[in-house]
């Protein structure tokens, strides 16, 4: 289910942040992220690394896909592109080799409405491809919306999580998937760790009760990651999201059919 929304909530869980002491470790650990001065928009591109499990209640699995990519952020105009992507599929054994995805290759777009409209992948032959591609660009806004926050935050509690009641109960649409609201969002500066060479603030968001609505299939979304931003240029070195999701459909004469949904999500900046 759609999570990207969630991080966008940093901007009104937090405030403005005080300069760092000089000096060691301590110079990161007063207030997350700190201020040091942003790094030019120029383009940026990040791997993708996503799976995906769909198992029975008792956790068996019944397919699986493995999609791998290059995501570039930051183009003129406000523009996203996908490159290099591969896709490998299969049941409880071994994968299928990765084999091309040629039709996202290019594949372009705006930071706009247009994501959650069905025009945008049109282009997609048979909903899996399509259904595919929106996973794709509704988790690669995740990045856009932590950067669009990074100005706005503040200090946070070293070890505490923060509770998001701003979006307690708001709904998100998910074309034509139907809905989900989202529940018990809360977020944890967790400290200081270093990716790509560079000192970076940790935090860790979850959000482990919220309803799905896709009539006539229901059921719930848990959702955790965590993202890792740069203290020395304030670029976002690296993002993973997991989510399970267990749906109920009915099924005329018998039992509902139960379905769980596992993803394993991770954007990590490559140049």
């Amino acid at each position: 289910m759609r999570t990207f929304f969630l991080i966008a909530t940093l901007a009104v869980a937090l405030g403005h942040a005080p300069a760092p002491r000089a000096g060691g470790l301590d110079a990161h650990l007063d207030a997350f992220p700190g201020e040091p001065a942003r790094a030019p928009g120029t383009p940026q591109t990040y791997s993708l690394d996503y799976g995906l499990h769909v198992r029975d209640v008792s956790g068996v699995v019944q397919s699986r896909t493995q999609v791998r990519g290059e995501y570039t952020r930051k183009l003129e105009g406000d523009r996203f592109r996908w490159n290099a992507v591969t896709i490998a599929g299969g049941g409880e054994g071994v994968l299928s080799d990765p084999a091309p995805l040629a039709i996202m290759e290019g594949f372009e777009y705006g930071l706009s409405e247009e994501i959650v409209d069905e025009s945008l992948y049109e282009c997609f032959p048979g909903n899996d491809l399509r259904d595919l591609a929106k996973t794709m660009v509704w988790d690669g806004m995740m990045l856009e919306l932590v950067d669009m926050t990074l100005d706005a935050v503040g200090p946070m509690p070293l070890n505490e999580f923060v509770p998001v009641e701003t979006f307690e109960g708001f709904e998100v649409a998910m074309c034509d998937w139907g809905k989900l609201e989202m529940r018990d969002l809360r977020l944890k500066w967790s400290g200081v760790s270093m990716m790509h060479g560079e000192p970076c603030g940790v935090a860790l968001y979850q959000s482990f009760a919220n309803p799905v609505d896709a009539e006539p299939t229901r059921g719930r979304s848990c959702y955790w990651g965590q993202f890792w931003v740069s203290l020395e240029d304030r670029e976002i070195e690296c993002l993973t999201l997991n989510e399970d999701v267990v749906l109920e459909t009915p099924v005329v004469g018998g039992p509902a059919s139960l379905l769980n949904i596992q993803r394993e999500v991770r954007f990590e900046k490559i140049r």
